[in-house]
């Protein structure tokens, strides 16, 4: 494989891959042991404490506290809806952003299966930039992400409005992040971006090619909070 553009796509298709099989051992491996934990301890704790067998409810705060942190972890190091839907994907990874932000999505009921790969990219730029746009002056007054499809022609869509006025520094700022993610991203898929500055906001859209042969996913695009 001597093609610089197959080399990078072989990358990163095996950091989202040595990411998925990361995530599936804890979540379907240290996960369900401590909730098996849990349950014996739940099951052996006595009744009446006393002294010598004093009470559980310390040692089960701490297995659900323990539960809660790797949870969080393995969803930050990817998204669980990854293999399997975009949207479901983005959303998870907006929702501690929305409130914020100002921020409404936009999403279809059904989507095409992306490859592992451009599904990471995609949530990983968002992952970059919404801290940015939620931590820096001045504060978005509204925020929209859309995805649509027509004749197999796939779109996203992101914009953002200031007021007051978008400041140049913060125009710099989006770019830089943003331009790495959407220079690879056409790479993979030979897809078109454009990103545009105006002075109450800017505008990111993001167009590209799906195969008319694959299936679309019965996946459904719920809210995945819990």
């Amino acid at each position: 494989m001597s093609d610089p553009t197959e080399l990078l796509r072989w990358w990163h298709q095996h950091q989202a891959q040595m990411l998925l099989q990361e995530t599936d051992f804890l979540r379907n491996g240290v996960l369900q042991e401590i909730i098996a934990i849990r349950r014996r301890l739940e099951v052996s704790c006595p009744l009446r404490p006393t002294a010598e067998h004093p009470a559980c409810e310390p040692h089960l705060a701490d297995l659900s506290r323990l539960y809660s942190l790797l949870e969080n972890f393995c969803d930050r190091l990817q998204s669980p809806f990854s293999p399997d839907s975009l949207p479901l994907a983005l959303q998870h990874t907006l929702q501690p952003w929305q409130e914020r932000l100002h921020l409404q999505t936009r999403f279809p009921a059904t989507w095409q299966p992306e490859p592992l790969e451009q599904t990471q990219l995609l949530v990983l730029l968002m992952k970059a930039l919404l801290p940015i746009l939620a931590e820096t002056a001045p504060a978005l007054q509204a925020t929209t992400l859309s995805l649509s499809e027509a004749n197999h022609l796939k779109t996203l869509v992101l914009t953002g409005q200031y007021a007051p006025v978008l400041e140049p520094a913060l125009t710099t700022r989006i770019e830089q992040t943003v331009q790495p993610f959407l220079d690879t991203f056409c790479l993979f898929t030979e897809a078109i971006s454009e990103v545009m500055f105006q002075t109450e906001g800017f505008f990111l859209k993001l167009r590209w090619h799906s195969p008319s042969a694959t299936p679309e996913s019965d996946y459904p695009h719920a809210d995945p909070s819990p």
